[in-house]
C-alpha cells in the first residue's frame, strides 16, 4: 500500500551547481509545480529555498527523459543581464524561491515533468486546520540531505516525522511552522507531504489524503557551551541538530505565484 503518490516522489529534484571540471555539487532540494491557465493547461514552476538560489548566476537540476530511465542534468540560468529571474515573498523572512520554467524547453526534450498541483494538491494551514490536522499529525519529508543523489535515480530519500507545532501565533510571529523530523544540509527546500490518516479521536475529523503542506528551509540546533575551570570562561560551542525543523507553510508559495499568475478559475457555464 502506497502512502505517497509516486509522482510527488518524482516531483522532488536535487539542486546542485557546476564546478570547474563540469561536475555538480548537490547543494539542497527542490520540487516541481504547476499553476492551472486552463483545464489543459499549465504554467511550471521549480520550489525551492531563497537561500539555495540567491547569489547564484546558474544551478543544475537532474530530469528524466518521457518513457525512459535515462536521467539529464538540466541547467537553469538565474540571472539576464544581472538581474534575478526568480520570484520570492515580500517578507524578508520567507526564506521561498519560486523559478518560472519554460514549458518549450519540457516539451521539446521529452523530458518528464511530475509535479504538484499547487491549488488541488496543497493545503494552506487554514484549510489543515478545517479538515482536522493538528500539533502530531503525521508528515513525510522528501529531499537529497548530505548530497545523497543517486547516480541511476532521481528519487529522493523519505524521512517521517510529526507535526510539532502549527498554531496561528507560531505561524504569524516566525512565518514557519515546527516539524520534528531529522533534516541535514541538503533539506533546504524539501517539500513537507501530509500522511494520510485513517483514525481519529472521537468527535474529530482526519483527513485521508496526501498533499503539500509546505517547505523545509533550516533546522533549529541544540548549542552547548564549554567553560574553562581555570578562567571561567567559554572556551567552546558545539552546535548539534535538536530534531526540529522549520517549515514555510504553503500559504506563502501560493502567494508567490498569485503574484506570477493568477488562480484558474473554471467556467461554471
Amino acid at each position: 500500500m502506497a502512502i505517497i503518490p509516486s509522482a510527488f516522489k518524482t516531483a522532488v529534484v536535487p539542486i546542485g551547481v557546476r564546478q570547474a571540471n563540469s561536475s555538480v555539487s548537490w547543494i539542497g532540494t527542490g520540487f516541481f509545480v504547476i499553476r492551472k491557465i486552463s483545464q489543459t493547461e499549465g504554467l511550471p514552476f521549480l520550489i525551492s529555498n531563497r537561500h539555495i538560489v540567491e547569489g547564484k548566476a546558474q544551478i543544475t537540476i537532474c530530469m528524466k527523459q518521457q518513457g525512459s530511465d535515462v536521467l539529464r542534468l538540466a541547467d537553469i540560468d538565474l540571472l539576464i543581464t544581472g538581474t534575478p529571474v526568480f520570484s520570492v515573498h515580500p517578507d524578508p523572512k520567507i526564506d521561498v524561491a519560486v523559478i518560472r520554467l519554460d514549458p518549450g524547453f519540457i516539451i521539446s526534450n521529452q523530458l518528464e515533468f511530475p509535479s504538484f498541483d499547487i491549488d488541488d494538491n496543497a493545503m494552506t494551514m487554514s484549510e489543515l486546520r478545517a479538515n482536522g490536522v493538528d500539533d502530531g499529525s503525521l508528515v513525510h519529508m522528501l529531499g537529497f540531505p548530505l548530497g545523497l543523489v543517486n547516480v541511476n535515480s532521481k528519487l529522493p530519500i523519505c524521512r517521517l516525522g510529526c507535526i510539532a507545532r502549527m498554531s496561528e501565533a507560531q505561524v504569524k510571529e516566525s512565518g514557519s511552522f515546527l516539524v520534528d523530523i531529522q533534516n541535514f544540509p541538503g533539506n533546504s527546500g524539501s517539500p513537507v507531504i501530509l500522511r494520510p490518516d485513517a483514525c481519529a479521536i472521537q468527535g474529530t475529523s482526519n483527513l485521508m489524503m496526501s498533499v503539500l503542506i509546505g517547505i523545509i528551509h533550516s533546522y533549529i540546533p541544540y548549542e552547548d557551551s564549554l567553560i574553562s575551570g581555570q578562567t571561567n570562561r567559554v572556551v567552546e560551542v558545539r552546535s548539534e541538530n535538536s530534531g526540529i525543523a522549520n517549515a514555510h507553510p504553503v500559504d506563502y508559495i501560493r502567494e508567490i505565484i498569485d503574484g506570477i499568475v493568477p488562480r484558474f478559475t473554471p467556467s461554471t457555464t
